[in-house]
């Protein structure tokens, strides 16, 4: 058998109690209704509710007069601990409620220097912290073969194809240039001209290949006939420059990922000085598939931070 406490605490109503705190603390039958948007009627009819559910008069009113019984007193004292508990309860499911959670998966080539990109991961953190970025580094033809067959469904790439179901949007370009390391020949010699360095052993990525995302380095090397005994291959722009400061070549590399490493003594830029290759940068996504709204805020971002660059540059 239930005891008197518990068919209490079962029985009673937290609509009755919240209604009777917003009474209190409103100062009045007129006032709360006002705050609750309710009629004055349904405001009286749940405080008269909630005394009969104690069984006692819990406030004093009459004409000119407004007050808290003893027990008024009391249950207000335990309600108003009650409810800043379930206050405190309802601000952190509603936080996480309206929080946006979960991961955003990415490719991106792993030469690929894009300032806009960058700008746009900062600023879609700030606007959602609770988004996890799963960045991975793939060479261009791999990740537009990742979009194509469904696995990937954002991917920054220097290789642009024409294919049903696939997007590519312009985001930018990069500079590249060619560069050895402090115990290469070349090192610290200015006065080298391209001549000078045809026919070096060469270090490559695996994508500077005609048709692949460094195209433009393969078509300049064959339009000034930059050729040299090829001594390394690899995807990573790491290994690539590693390879580079040891000495045992010369290869290209951006000229952002470079400066660091030049203004240190360890990579020396060779020529050409100005005419340099220049690579474009794509955004790619599935034509046919709907992103989820991670996905879509994220690009938008790195869209609006497109548009930004672009206007600085042509001002």
């Amino acid at each position: 058998m239930s005891s008197s406490k518990e068919k209490l605490l079962r029985n009673l109503d937290w609509n009755l109690i919240y209604t009777f705190l917003i009474i209190v603390n409103e100062g009045g039958i007129s006032a709360a209704a006002r705050k609750l948007n309710l009629s004055q009627p349904s405001v009286s009819n749940a405080l008269k509710r909630l005394e009969e559910h104690f069984g006692k008069r819990l406030i004093l009113r009459k004409k000119g007069v407004f007050a808290l019984t003893l027990q008024g007193m009391r249950i207000y004292e335990y309600a108003s601990s009650a409810g800043r508990m379930l206050s405190n309860m309802a601000d952190h499911f509603v936080e996480q409620q309206d929080t946006v959670q979960g991961e955003i998966v990415i490719e991106v080539a792993s030469y690929l220097q894009c300032p806009a990109f960058d700008k746009a991961i900062a600023s879609y953190h700030a606007l959602y912290p609770n988004v996890i970025f799963c960045i991975n580094t793939q060479p261009s033809a791999d990740i537009v073969s990742h979009v194509a067959e469904g696995g990937l469904r954002i991917g920054l790439s220097n290789k642009k194809i024409s294919k049903t179901g696939l997007r590519f949007d312009f985001i930018g370009y990069e500079k590249m240039a060619f560069y050895c390391g402090s115990s290469h020949p070349f090192f610290n010699k200015t006065d080298l001209t391209l001549d000078d360095v045809k026919g070096s052993s060469y270090l490559s990525f695996e994508s500077d290949q005609p048709g692949e995302g460094l195209d433009v380095i393969a078509q300049f090397r064959e339009g000034h006939q930059f050729w040299g005994r090829l001594v390394a291959v690899s995807s990573n722009v790491e290994e690539i420059r590693r390879l580079i400061m040891t000495g045992i070549g010369i290869g290209a590399l951006t000229t952002d990922s470079a400066q660091t490493y030049v203004d240190q003594g360890l990579l020396w830029p060779l020529p050409p000085y100005d005419d340099f290759p220049m690579t474009e940068i794509y955004l790619v996504t599935p034509e046919t598939v709907t992103l989820n709204d991670i996905e879509r805020n994220f690009i938008k971002q790195l869209k609006k931070h497109v548009r930004e660059d672009a206007k600085a540059i042509y001002k």
